[in-house]
């Protein structure tokens, strides 16, 4: 099973295959590069046998309804040599799928495995296809973008029945909701195994549909999960339970806990003045804790404010929500990403051919 490539696309198609044109590169010289770039892909039994790991399995690619439906053009593009910024631009009037598929079929036929083609020698050979999924996103809408996003990450991770598969995800093309949504639906499902841009160094080098230079096109992103250690999750349970009946203050929070947890390690060796420094500052920081304005005298100092539930940790509860229910909803009707695209008119599949 290879790796599923979920990006997002504006109208430069170098934004897809010049990745993919740098993965097939790596893939080719698997003894040299390939084994070490993937050495986490694949399942260990496959890494142990020595066999390649890390082939593209399918595309998932977000952009409008304009360039699915070839209203916007996609621009000009320099089919570039491998590593180099260099060429013309090659004018076309082709809509986005057009001009992608031969493009990527290129690219992509590269991943058939060398042992694969010997055993299909031998029998009458089969046609390879590749199979995109074309999602349409609002790129002025990051909710609308974000639970679309939601849905097919959940639908890869546990439409199969929790199996799961090897998703990586591209943040080089389409706009920042684009991308904003697709980071954090990565931080958010914990199922994303892989962030990643590739830097055009130029104007020129983005028009480029392969890629630039292997030394500094290809970055990774770290995939750093939206979670909170146990202190900092129950001081905000504390706090939206005890706004019920008023708004507390630190001291509450903190007699709250201690009284909850007398020997947990949540509180072990922790003294007020270093619960409020060490865990509530970090927390009004970030907003996700904010101080109530018209606070008492009694309670202005800075170790004893009221506080209530910031409007940031509502905003990643909010989002958090529609990543946990697509997860949910997935598992129970073993959604797959093929019965996705047969319920939803916003997920169109295509085929392409490869060899």
């Amino acid at each position: 099973m290879g790796v599923y490539h979920l990006m997002g696309l504006g109208l430069s198609p170098g934004a897809v295959t010049g990745p993919i044109s740098y993965l097939a590169e790596l893939y080719q010289n698997w003894e040299t590069e390939g084994k070490d770039f993937f050495a986490r892909s694949g399942e260990a039994e496959q890494r142990q046998d020595g066999k390649q790991v890390g082939s593209i399995q399918l595309l998932v690619i977000f952009t409008t309804k304009e360039v699915i439906d070839g209203q916007e053009k996609c621009e000009h593009y320099i089919k570039n040599p491998y590593g180099q910024v260099s060429g013309n631009p090659e004018k076309h009037t082709g809509n986005m799928k057009q001009v992608l598929e031969p493009l990527l079929k290129e690219e992509w036929s590269k991943f058939i495995d060398k042992e694969e083609e010997k055993e299909s020698s031998k029998v009458k050979p089969q046609k390879k296809t590749g199979t995109i999924y074309w999602v349409e996103v609002d790129r002025r809408d990051i909710k609308t973008t974000y639970e679309r996003i939601a849905k097919v990450v959940a639908s890869l991770a546990e439409g199969s029945g929790g199996q799961g598969k090897e998703l990586w995800m591209n943040l080089t093309g389409g706009n920042n909701v684009i991308n904003f949504a697709l980071q954090m639906a990565a931080s958010l499902s914990g199922e994303v195994a892989r962030l990643y841009y590739v830097q055009a160094v130029n104007d020129k080098a983005e028009k480029c549909v392969r890629y630039t230079n292997k030394d500094s096109y290809w970055v990774e992103v770290p995939m750093i999960p939206l979670v909170m250690n146990d202190l900092n999750k129950r001081i905000l349970n504390v706090v939206e339970e005890l706004q019920k009946i008023g708004t507390p203050c630190c001291q509450d929070i903190y007699g709250m806990l201690k009284q909850e947890y007398p020997y947990s390690c949540l509180l072990d060796n922790v003294e007020f003045a270093d619960f409020v420094d060490k865990y509530m500052h970090p927390l009004w920081k970030a907003g996700l804790i904010a101080t109530e304005e018209n606070c008492n005298e009694q309670y202005q100092n800075d170790k004893n404010r009221l506080c209530r539930i910031g409007k940031e940790w509502d905003k990643i509860q909010q989002y958090d929500a529609i990543m946990k229910t697509a997860l949910t909803e997935v598992e129970e009707q073993r959604l797959t990403i093929e019965k996705l695209a047969e319920q939803q008119t916003w997920i169109t599949k295509q085929e392409i051919q490869l060899n």
